[in-house]
């Protein structure tokens, strides 16, 4: 009975601390694209009505010609900042919203490996590779496919019931694992132990993440908002 309750327990603060992990993904992420989102957004307007504002300072202005005139009357007039402007208009919402991505994830994978790298990551990975090793066994021998091996693995993550983030970073770690340094001529290894280790080390070896490209993403707007406000482009 005891024993019942303390495996209840342990289940239940698993969920807790995957609940709490990924609800801190999804805020980080949130955080990110929507503060990022707005700034680049009104930066990018806000260097427009400067641009608008400088080019018809002499009264007039774009709303005596239609948008297409306008656009090209504005681009004539100041090529390098309007250009930039609208480049990054289209640009960095793409960029920020990739690299946010990529900072989440990280940031995850740091985050749950320090914590509960052993106890609820290591045993997904042996599933997963158990699995694929019992439906299939002859990937795991002499002489195998290792393009097939590859490709039945991911699969497999893909269609398991796991937590579909937890899915996606087993995922980001065994595409960075170099199958070919494995040798599958020795039958004395267990294949499925060394591609888990190989997976861990590739996870463990991703770097505490920055938010440096927010700032840098944001800063080379506000650069091109005083460039342009200075007249200098």
């Amino acid at each position: 009975m005891i024993d019942k309750l303390k495996s209840k327990n342990g289940i239940n603060d698993e969920f807790k601390y995957v609940a709490k992990l990924l609800s801190r993904a999804t805020l980080s992420f949130l955080k990110i694209n929507l503060i990022g989102q707005i700034s680049i957004a009104i930066l990018c307007i806000i260097t427009i009505i400067v641009i608008v504002s400088q080019t018809f300072n002499n009264g007039g202005g774009p709303v005596h010609t239609n948008g297409q005139a306008a656009i090209l009357v504005l681009f004539a007039a100041r090529p390098i900042s309007f250009g930039l402007t609208i480049l990054t208009a289209f640009g960095a919402p793409f960029l920020l919203f990739t690299l946010g991505n990529k900072y989440v994830m990280a940031r995850t994978i740091n985050r749950l490996i320090a914590d509960k790298g052993e106890q609820i990551l290591f045993p997904m990975i042996d599933r997963i590779l158990n699995k694929v090793k019992a439906n299939q066994p002859q990937l795991f021998q002499k002489g195998t496919d290792k393009a097939k091996l590859q490709l039945k693995i991911l699969q497999e993550i893909r269609d398991s019931k796991e937590n579909k983030w937890f899915k996606k970073i087993i995922s980001y770690g065994f595409k960075k694992v170099e199958l070919d340094e494995i040798d599958f001529k020795d039958e004395n290894v267990s294949f499925t132990e060394i591609l888990k280790t190989k997976i861990i080390d590739k996870l463990k070896d991703i770097s505490q993440p920055s938010r440096l490209f927010f700032y840098l993403i944001l800063g080379w707007q506000t650069l091109i908002l005083l460039l342009t406000a200075f007249k200098v482009i």
